[in-house]
């Protein structure tokens, strides 16, 4: 045993006390992640292995905990489990929350997460190259013609505000704090992958692009198919497909929590170890139960993925759009809008007609015609013209410059934004509605046919109210500029000079239109207030019947053929349609909850076909079990180790707990998930907690902490008493001398606890062997005298890493594990 192994790497003393869970090191890169709990609030903290801290995030708010963490499969993400149940994805770069994941308690009595595990899904090598570089994408499918249409400008993304402490605070040592997301419940709930505007044929800034978009580097691919699986107190397992896009869950029984997680690395099959409450004891299944999820095996259910975050992406964009055109013009909590200088000039008149002139029903709208009409102003018309804040140039050209902005802005958005968006949506809900309509293939999906109908009538009407404001923005522009021309020339007239008097350069009739229906309430805030329109196209003048080519040509031949029908027809009386609904902004979220409610009902397709085959003697299920005796504190750890030349899986379980006062064990029970029937071979190795001296003389040990570290070894913390000093070693798991555990054949409950208490009945009978823990290396810790340990390690190769942290949580010490020996079979196993 060689007793002075692996080189210490740096040890750090933490400001406060810290947690270590099994999962802290990153497994492709030299960092760890610490949990400390500051003011009833959880602190997540990233380090280096060599001691140094990266960044510090607080997370888990309403004074709840993290309750488990797993690193995304490229590494640059780490899902984070909370209690009370939620998910929230981080940066690895800087902390910062990616996004938040919705869980919904399917059996909410005392839910609560028990673990979070993201796995990959290995891709398949493609044969023949792609030569159009399609990227998988349908041809003649909405995205296929997405990718043809012009990208809309884009627009500016507020949704992560940064603070003057992100700006201006020392790089690796601030402290990030959760901030209030100004992307609405309705956008944040919406089932998404990862946000592509792109692909939504949304213009991006040059340094968001990838690949795809026309730069260099390559994009990372190693999350797609990936799955993010979430498991709960009352048996019910969440999954989300690329730990973004929520694919549903199912539940496995009352009482239900999983222990263990184990995903085919080529197909979407999941191993769990269902553990189940009984009579305050935990009776854990020896047998897996496998999940098996057939639609991911077929891209149905990402197509529709991808059409939900394009529909996303395309919602958010005209939610936007229409709140800024809104706020330019109605204005928002922090500034007026462009619609308000008109009535404040009005009213600054009446004013001054009302308490300087003692007019005490003051008409400003008759005076102005008036003095358009006649050329004259009446005496509080032509003093007010004459002096105040509101007719010098100043005061007139910021009038000018503020509604010129807006009105270019609404028709600039509404036409060249908003309109075409809103066809891009529809092509998008096109596609959607060709999937409800084929129930035997897509019946999983329950796609309502009524909600995508609505969407698709709400996209027409919005479509029309654009182009309508858009013309509607336009004129008033044309009024108002005629009308701001005219204000000039009569503040030169009611201010003579010997200069010559300007020229007469307005339209009498448009400066009129706009004192009628602009200056003091415009037609534009009929797209702004209001209920949902709900108005139909014939209504509008638009014919009922479709507008194709061919049926527009016979319709043509049949009018040509009649002569009486040549004469023109009215379609529709104007004065109804001044009378129409047409708030927009309304119709937008209308619009938008439908497009929501339609997707997130789709959501759970895959798991709905899921098929969920409970392993032999499963505890799910059953009652009157009896519990067996052994002791609740036992420390427990698993792993499942996948044959690539076999094809199969084969799961160690490792547990330690006391058998005696003066007797301790560490047991290890292996199988193969490939066995079935009631009669497969479970194989156990006892090991007694003692080990052996170079002298060959056995000695005790406490152990403290144990980790699987790769296929082939174990690390072990462990101590001698009385005070020989506290140790980490490593354990060859796969080289013990496993033996055949035989039990009872009528005994169909077959849990994990029930064959541990079988081993140490054989064991006291004698039809088993104990041997002593066979330590290969070890090297003794300084500190760590007493009180308990904590253990997190990497056996990745290139990144052997063990990490310590002491009773106090203070202390954390981090090893080189790094031995020859094991990565030339890591090594060997990877090429196999």
């Amino acid at each position: 045993m060689e007793c002075n192994a692996f080189s210490p790497l740096a040890t750090a003393q933490l400001p406060a006390a810290a947690r270590l869970l099994s999962s802290a090191c990153c497994p492709d890169k030299d960092l760890l992640l610490l949990v400390t709990r500051i003011a009833g609030r959880d602190r997540m903290s990233l380090w280096k292995v060599g001691g140094a801290k990266t960044w510090e995030v607080d997370v888990g708010a309403n004074g709840g905990g993290i309750v488990g963490f797993d690193w995304s499969p490229d590494g640059q993400s780490i899902a984070v489990a909370h209690d009370p149940p939620s998910i929230t994805i981080h940066s690895i770069q800087d902390g910062h929350e990616e996004r938040s994941l919705r869980i919904e308690c399917l059996v909410r009595e005392d839910f609560k997460l028990t673990g979070v595990w993201w796995r990959s899904q290995e891709k398949s090598v493609q044969i023949s190259p792609d030569i159009f570089r399609r990227n998988n994408v349908i041809t003649g499918s909405a995205h296929s013609i997405l990718r043809t249409l012009p990208l809309l400008d884009g627009l500016q993304d507020d949704s992560h505000q940064i603070s003057a402490t992100d700006l201006f605070a020392f790089q690796g040592t601030q402290t990030h704090t959760s901030r209030p997301s100004v992307i609405p419940d309705v956008m944040r709930s919406w089932p998404t992958l990862q946000t592509d505007p792109f692909t939504a044929s949304i213009n991006v800034s040059s340094s968001t692009r990838t690949a795809e978009d026309g730069v260099v580097d390559e994009v990372d691919e190693t999350n797609v198919n990936s799955l993010l699986t979430a498991a709960g107190s009352n048996g019910d397992i969440h999954f989300f497909l690329d730990g973004a896009y929520p694919i549903g869950a199912v539940v496995l029984g009352a009482k239900t929590s999983i222990t263990t997680l184990f995903k085919d690395p080529k197909l979407p099959v999941i191993y769990v170890h269902p553990q189940v409450s009984v009579a305050a004891k935990n009776l854990t299944d020896l047998r897996p139960t496998i999940i098996h999820l057939p639609l991911l095996e077929q891209r149905d259910v990402r197509d529709f993925a991808k059409l939900s975050t394009t529909a996303r992406e395309l919602a958010w964009y005209i939610m936007r759009v229409i709140n800024e055109m809104r706020s330019a013009w109605m204005g928002s909590e922090t500034s007026s809008g462009a619609r308000e200088l008109g009535p404040r000039w009005l009213r600054a008149l009446v004013t001054k007609q009302r308490e300087q002139f003692g007019q005490e029903n003051p008409q400003p709208v008759l005076n102005l015609t008036t003095l358009l009409v006649t050329g004259r102003a009446s005496e509080a018309l032509s003093d007010f013209l004459g002096s105040g804040e509101q007719m010098s140039e100043r005061g007139i050209q910021k009038w000018e410059s503020t509604v010129t902005e807006a009105l270019v802005k609404i028709r600039d958005y509404s036409e060249k934004r908003l309109s075409p968006a809103c066809q891009y949506l529809y092509v998008v809900l096109e596609e959607v509605s060709g999937w409800s309509k084929l129930p035997t293939l897509f019946s999983s999906f329950q796609i309502p046919g009524e909600i995508v109908e609505q969407s698709l009538i709400l996209l027409k009407r919005g479509i029309i109210l654009s182009n309508w404001l858009a013309a509607t923005a336009r004129r008033e522009l044309n009024r108002f500029k005629e009308f701001i021309s005219w204000l000039r020339f009569e503040i030169a007239a009611a201010n003579p000079s010997n200069e010559t008097p300007p020229p007469i350069q307005h339209d009498i009739l448009e400066v009129n239109q706009y004192l009628m229906s602009g200056l003091e309430s415009s037609s534009i805030d009929k797209w702004f207030i209001g209920v949902v329109p709900s108005f139909s196209l014939q209504e509008l003048g638009i014919p009922s019947q479709d507008l194709l080519l061919s049926s527009t040509l016979q319709y043509a031949r049949q009018t040509l053929a009649q002569p009486d029908q040549l004469v023109w027809h009215m379609n529709t009386d104007p004065a109804e349609v001044t009378e129409m609904d047409r708030n927009l902004h309304a119709l937008v979220e209308d619009l938008i909850s439908k497009c929501r409610l339609l997707f997130d009902r789709s959501t759970g397709a895959a798991t709905r076909a899921a098929t969920v085959s409970y392993g032999s003697g499963s505890a799910i299920g059953k009652e009157n079990m009896s519990s067996p005796t052994l002791p609740d504190n036992r420390n427990c750890r698993e792993r499942v180790v996948f044959n690539q030349s076999k094809g199969d899986f084969q799961q160690y379980f490792a547990v330690h707990t006391p058998y005696s006062e003066n007797r301790a064990f560490l047991c290890l029970l292996r199988h193969r998930y490939e066995d079935s029937g009631p009669t497969f071979r479970v194989d156990v190795a006892l090991l007694q907690c003692c080990t052996v001296q170079d002298d060959e003389a056995s000695i005790n040990m406490e152990i403290l902490a144990f980790e699987f570290f790769d296929d082939h070894c174990m690390i072990i913390l462990y101590r001698l008493p009385p005070d020989g000093g506290t140790f980490i070693g490593t354990v060859h798991y796969d080289d013990l001398e496993y033996q055949e555990l035989r039990w009872e054949f009528h005994v169909t409950l077959l849990v994990r606890e029930e064959l541990m208490e079988c081993a140490l009945r054989r064991l006291e009978a004698g039809e088993l062997a104990l041997t002593p823990i066979p330590i290969k290396r070890c090297r003794a810790l300084d500190g760590y005298r007493t009180g308990t340990v904590q253990l997190a390690v990497n056996g990745r190769v290139g990144r052997r890493i063990a990490c310590v942290l002491d009773n106090k949580g203070t202390t954390l010490e981090t090893f080189d594990m790094e031995d020859d020996e094991i990565t030339e079979e890591s090594m060997d196993g990877e090429r196999e």
